[in-house]
């Protein structure tokens, strides 16, 4: 299935131990159960690392600690992950 070829993918990725990981939709093709797994591994491994992560899920926020919003192709948000949300959560960012 498509999620057991996301974690074969990721799983070579991270035997490399990179300083810097780029994840694009890593979970896309994973039900909740996968992806809960995922974000406890990735927690453990990613610790003093780069990851750039392309995500629509929110719950995968929990992994960063910068978050920057693109809208359109345009940088709208950029800053410290509370930050951001906190002015997502105001209305104070337009995104589509």
């Amino acid at each position: 299935s498509g999620g057991q070829r996301q974690n074969v993918a990721l799983g070579r990725a991270l035997l490399l131990n990179p300083q810097i990981l780029l994840l694009d939709e890593p979970t896309a093709a994973m039900d909740n159960t996968g992806e809960e797994r995922l974000k406890q591994r990735l927690q453990a491994v990613i610790e003093n690392k780069t990851v750039l992560l392309v995500t629509h899920r929110a719950s995968l926020l929990t992994l960063v600690d910068r978050l920057i919003v693109i809208d359109r192709g345009q940088v709208v948000a950029d800053g410290p992950k509370a930050s951001v949300m906190d002015a997502l959560k105001k209305g104070q960012i337009n995104v589509a």
